[in-house]
């Protein structure tokens, strides 16, 4: 009971506070003349592993990656993976966006892919 009431919380204030250091932040790196492609790039990784770890409670690997592992080791029976590999794909206009997250992830993970 008391790590859900913890993980209530955690996610409680990351939500609300994730607007206003986003805005300040990106104030801040404008104001410095900083990049804010790569600021949003570390916010978009960070939203997605955070969603890795809120859906499929694995910390260390993102929600597009995740999906492609279940897929792939259920022989493209999981329906649901499937589904939800299909319209993150189509979200990132990529058919393969899953699949090379995957195998990028694998890589930066030092996972040999064979042995899942």
């Amino acid at each position: 009971m008391k790590n859900v009431l913890l993980a209530i919380l955690a996610i409680t204030l990351i939500f609300t506070l994730a607007i206003p250091v986003i805005v300040i932040n990106t104030i801040r790196k404008l104001y410095r003349l900083e990049s804010l492609r790569e600021y949003f790039k570390v916010v978009a990784f960070g939203f997605d592993q955070a969603g890795g770890a809120i859906i499929y409670a694995q910390e260390d690997w993102m929600v597009s990656s995740w999906t492609y592992y279940l897929w792939r080791n259920s022989n493209g029976k999981n329906r649901w993976a499937y589904g939800f590999m299909v319209f993150i794909n189509t979200i990132f206009m990529d058919k393969d966006h899953c699949k090379d997250s995957f195998y990028d992830e694998a890589e930066r993970l030092k996972f040999r892919t064979e042995w899942m």
